[in-house]
């Protein structure tokens, strides 16, 4: 898989811009290799591969900005691109314009580069997949899931001297084994490819579907849980998107009271665009070098996220965590890591004592922004747990919980951290959590 070298980005970017006049004018290009290969029941049914290139440009004049995008590589691709930005800028009411960052001599790097992701071939996604089937076949299981892989690359250039460039691979695994009654579920992503290994994450999905065969009813209520990393994924990237923004403070939908314990000890969260264990990125959708953020420390509120806009309104500098502007979510948090603890995944079962297992969580969505409450499903694998031990797999139950109320009765935090993808193909770097309570409504 390959990308464009540098040069031949920027000079393309260059010979959009040469065509815009006197306006202040952004232009982010990004250019992806992406290819995947699918299993079902044990067997291989779909490899696809796809190129892309996408341009956005930003025309800023006379108080007013115009926006366009371009997908694809037409001759006249820079031409119809400058068209389309100026129409919408002549078209856009005359208000305040936040002016485009200028440089601020931050490096291109770290950037999250694999070479074993960037030579991946059709024929190593196919040894992968076999791998994971073979593993379910030997169980008696069926495996259903993706290898996939993808390199892009990115440019953003400006007419205030910005001029950014990073490259970036990722391989992600993905595979759910099903039994005769009950599922299970295991993923695993980083930055090279070579740090996979399929046999393990098969052999994840196939224990935790062993052990979740003929789940029974279980009473919901109020129970102390474990949650693996799946789960709290999804709990770390809603708690950011409800209140780690400084748009949503201004707003006053934030839950964060800076200054104040609100969770306990134990949880520190930040966004780390530099962590090598993570998936690193250097800069932001405006070009502006990303900083470290905490914004949750030893369960004190602290800081929020900053772009461009609100930096401005604020009178602090920019954070680099924007998104292409202008938008109406603000800034975004896009390398978030919850801090590990010195408990195993047995301790954390043991220190729970009597309580459930979560595997993941499925389907959240947010019921109040300002305390933080959401709902979803448990899915893929849900245990008792008996004596500090885990027990018999349970029935899939829906939740309704205040995340920062649950994570102010932490238990325990797990010392080793894997890397998770949202929805929104973000990496999380996270352990596994024993909290106090959590309530489960049917």
């Amino acid at each position: 898989m390959s990308v464009p070298r540098r040069e031949d980005l920027l000079a393309l970017a260059d010979s959009v811009l040469d065509r815009v006049g006197r306006q202040a004018a952004e232009l982010v290009i990004t250019e992806r290799e992406h290819a995947l290969t699918r299993f079902a029941r044990n067997q291989i049914h779909q490899n696809v591969a796809e190129s892309s290139r996408e341009m956005r440009l930003r025309l800023v004049a006379d108080d007013r900005v115009g926006v366009a995008e371009h997908r694809g590589d037409p001759e006249d691709a820079a031409e119809r691109l400058v068209a389309a930005a100026e129409a919408a800028r002549r078209l856009a009411p005359a208000g305040e314009v936040v002016p485009l960052p200028k440089p601020d001599a931050g490096p291109d790097a770290p950037v999250a580069h694999g070479p074993a992701t960037a030579s991946a071939s059709p024929e190593w996604r196919a040894e992968q997949a076999s791998a994971i089937a073979a593993v379910g076949a030997a169980a008696g299981l069926e495996t259903f899931g993706v290898v996939e892989t993808s390199v892009t690359a990115t440019v953003v250039v400006s007419t205030t001297g910005n001029r950014r460039h990073a490259e970036t691979t990722a391989a992600s695994m993905i595979c759910v084994a099903r039994g005769q009654d009950g599922w299970g579920y295991a993923d695993r992503h980083h930055r090279d490819a070579a740090h996979l290994d399929a046999v393990a994450l098969a052999r994840e999905a196939a224990e935790t579907c062993g052990r979740n065969q003929g789940a029974t009813a279980l009473t919901p209520g109020v129970h102390r849980v474990v949650l693996s990393p799946y789960a709290v994924a999804d709990l770390i990237a809603h708690l950011s998107d409800l209140g780690f923004s400084a748009l949503a403070a201004e707003e006053r939908r934030s839950f964060m009271r800076p200054g104040e314990r609100m969770m306990s000890e134990l949880v520190t969260v930040v966004d780390d665009a530099a962590d090598p264990e993570g998936m690193p990125f250097p800069f932001d959708a405006e070009g502006v070098s990303t900083r470290g953020v905490t914004c949750v420390e030893e369960g004190v509120c602290r800081s929020f996220l900053h772009d461009s806009a609100t930096a401005l309104r604020a009178g602090v500098p920019s954070t680099g965590h924007a998104l292409p502007m202008p938008n109406t979510l603000g800034p975004w948090a896009r390398h978030l890591a919850l801090s590990p603890g010195v408990l195993s995944d047995a301790e954390l079962i043991e220190a729970c004592g009597t309580g459930l297992y979560v595997t993941r969580l499925w389907y959240v969505r947010d019921v109040h922004p300002l305390r933080t409450m959401i709902t979803g499903m448990t899915r893929d694998g849900t245990f008792l747990i008996q004596d500090g031990r885990l027990g018999r797999p349970v029935r899939d139950l829906r939740f309704t919980q205040s995340i920062v109320d649950a994570l102010a009765d932490v238990g325990g935090v797990g010392r080793e951290r894997r890397i998770e993808r949202d929805e929104a193909e973000r990496a999380l770097l996270v352990p596994s959590l024993c909290l106090g309570h959590f309530t489960f409504t049917s």
